[in-house]
């Protein structure tokens, strides 16, 4: 069956301290449809003098070796080409003392057929889309590492179906849209509207600079092929550089089964796209000359001959000036490469060190960061700074046990019931679960939400828990008021004194109700008196002396720990603040902490960072009664969470969103 394509290049970003450039070859009316055709997306950073010629070594090298001889496998055409690209890389390594010839994020693919071969090195990464799935080809191609020093080492190859999407990237697109975005991005039929979508998405989270390569497949009829035939020149080469945002190849050819019909920009065969036209001193030039050339039309004369000195002194001026500053910012270019240099190496040490020395190796990261914030804000080499915090998270993540949960599943959605809620919290009691806001309780019947019920009319709800005492589920009001659902129906609770405390979180355990109140720094305790059908009067739980100033929830399992807005954590038992230590703290702090949450019958105590969209867990020492960090959980592109809840004997993980639960599970 044969295929058409088309495709289209994209730059993304606005940064231009990296080398980028993609390339596209094929000879089809020379060798008819053994030809194949070759693409190759290539990124050179830390290395502004011999990156352009390292992308044309790459590329010609890639040319000539793939089309030398048509008539072999394939596969051995692709490999015998990537092997004399490795032996011109190590090249270019020998004339280095180091060598290092900078990171190179590069992905290779040949498409013959309706068959896809490519080799991959650094971040540059080839994603597949197929019937609204997205799928990283190009994962694990570069993790072994060559004895030989190879930069391209592995061959994925694997069949090309109509209707498929192929995109190729610079950078990890992933670290900037999900995966289930990125499907939606390339559900167009337009290649060239896909890509702008991705780069719609894309551009407002990153910083530096991306190449994107994009090439939509399609079953070609007779007629597209003859149309190609008629039209096709004897090579298509196209060169392009980061100068523009969309650039395309402007000639047609056909390849066997694979049939480009490329839209867009036409170029002439061989044609380099170089940007802004001519450099600064050959405009300078030209005026010079016409200067001159005005300057004695009419003979030599004092005048004439004073003001040719005076102007050729000024030029001489400005010539010695514009040397200078080239040589400063060479020289300020070098400094800041030594940087990332300490910062590669940093980077390097802390990951050995995080294996038996944690607080050591956060010490060496964070002195890490910091140099790549020097260079990031210094104007120059961005796109590398950036690329050294990225590295930097990752090991963050890697020794914080990071879990990324990239497409999180969805339990349930609020917004079946109600288009605008705003969830606020999670309750929990005699195995029924429930979702509440300010003025509405919903339950969640086997992942089915049930239409909601009116807490009041009136009153505004800001805190909720389940009494499992009574079998009933009670709310704290903005205005102090507490208010029970208990057999179907809502009512006013009452106290002893005839008020209850204003706070800000409550909690259950046994009869009584604690109640977090941040403004006094007190724990309110209320014990549910049966007989007379309401609680007794409030009872301060904490001594004088305790500081819960800045305090938003509370978590029960025996005892009490309460959770500060600036992420401190504190534990008390009978009234009694607890000598506590949080032990193997993560590398990340708490940003926005919003939840903790315990109880008797797990052995782990989880803190929600809200709009980092987090879960840290921490599990209880029972030796010390301290908690020691050990994973978290991150959840991509779910916006600011709002509450969390553990199934204990299901082992699950819920979070809310304002509008949508989801579960994960542990």
């Amino acid at each position: 069956m044969a295929l058409k394509a088309k495709y289209e290049f994209l730059f993304v970003g606005k940064d231009d301290n990296s080398f980028l450039e993609n390339y596209a070859y094929d000879l089809f009316q020379e060798f008819g449809d053994k030809s194949g055709q070759i693409f190759i997306n290539l990124e050179v950073q830390n290395n502004p003098v011999d990156a352009e010629e390292i992308g044309q070594a790459i590329f010609e090298t890639m040319q000539k070796v793939f089309f030398e001889d048509i008539g072999r496998d394939p596969y051995e055409r692709f490999e015998g080409a990537l092997k004399s690209v490795n032996g011109i890389l190590g090249e270019f390594k020998s004339q280095k003392a180091s060598g290092y010839i900078g990171n190179l994020n590069v992905l290779i693919t040949a498409i013959i057929g309706d068959t896809l071969y490519l080799a991959q090195t650094g971040d540059a990464e080839m994603y597949l889309g197929r019937k609204r799935f997205i799928s990283v080809i190009s994962e694990g191609l570069s993790d072994d590492a060559s004895e030989d020093g190879d930069v391209f080492t592995n061959i994925a190859s694997g069949s090309i179906e109509p209707g498929d999407f192929v995109l190729i990237s610079s950078a990890r697109l992933l670290r900037y849209i999900s995966k289930t975005d990125l499907a939606k991005a390339l559900a167009g039929k337009d290649v060239v509207a896909d890509l702008d979508e991705v780069k719609d998405v894309i551009s407002t989270e990153m910083l530096g600079r991306i190449g994107l390569t994009g090439m939509k497949f399609e079953k070609a009829t007779e007629a597209d092929i003859e149309s190609v035939e008629h039209e096709v020149d004897t090579a298509t080469k196209t060169i392009l550089e980061a100068s523009e945002d969309h650039v395309s190849s402007g000639k047609e050819s056909i390849t066997g089964k694979f049939i480009t019909a490329f839209k867009g920009y036409r170029r002439k065969k061989d044609q380099v796209y170089q940007g802004g036209g001519g450099s600064w001193f050959e405009g300078v030039g030209g005026k010079i000359k016409g200067f001159f050339k005005g300057l004695f039309t009419g003979g030599f004369g004092k005048d004439k001959i004073l003001a040719a000195l005076v102007f050729v002194i000024v030029v001489l001026l400005v010539a010695i000036f514009v040397a200078k500053s080239n040589m400063a910012t060479r020289a300020e270019l070098e400094k800041l490469d030594d940087i990332l240099v300490s910062v590669q190496e940093k980077i390097s040490e802390s990951e050995t060190k995080g294996t038996y020395d944690k607080d050591q190796a956060k010490e060496i990261l964070n002195k890490a960061y910091e140099d790549a914030m020097t260079v990031l804000n210094s104007g120059y080499l961005r796109d590398k700074a950036i690329l050294k915090l990225n590295e930097i998270d990752v090991v963050r993540d890697k020794l914080d046990n990071v879990t990324r949960v990239e497409e999180p599943t969805v339990y349930a959605d609020l917004t079946t019931k109600e288009s605008d809620v705003d969830a606020l919290g999670f309750v929990e009691v005699a195995d029924r679960f429930f979702v509440f806001e300010s003025n509405a309780l919903y339950e969640l019947v086997l992942d089915q939400v049930q239409d909601p019920l009116t807490i009041d009319d009136e009153e505004t709800v800001i805190a909720a828990t389940g009494f499992d005492d009574r079998n009933s589920v009670v709310f704290l009001t903005k205005a102090g008021k507490m208010i029970e659902y208990k057999d179907g129906t809502m009512s006013f609770m009452d106290t002893d004194d005839g008020v209850f405390r204003k706070g800000v979180e409550i909690d259950d355990w046994s009869n009584n109700i604690y109640m977090l109140d941040a403004a006094s720094s007190q724990i309110w305790k209320y014990g549910y008196k049966g007989s007379r059908d309401r609680f007794g009067a409030a009872v301060a739980y904490l001594g004088d002396d305790n500081d819960l100033s800045g305090g938003i929830d509370l978590a029960i399992d025996g005892s009490v720990y309460t959770l500060k807005d600036n992420g401190d954590v504190n534990k008390f038992y009978s009234g009694s603040k607890v000598d506590f230590y949080i032990n193997d703290a993560p590398f990340n702090a708490f940003k926005d902490p919003a939840a903790i949450y315990t109880s008797d019958e797990i052995d782990e105590v989880y803190v929600l960072d809200s709009s980092e969209a987090r879960v840290l867990v921490f599990v209880k020492d029972a030796k010390t009664g301290n908690i020691i960090y050990t994973s978290q959980y991150l959840f991509d592109g779910v916006g600011d969470l709002r509450d969390l809840y553990v199934d204990a004997t299901d082992r699950k993980l819920y979070v809310l969103g304002a509008q949508k639960v989801y579960e994960v599970g542990l």
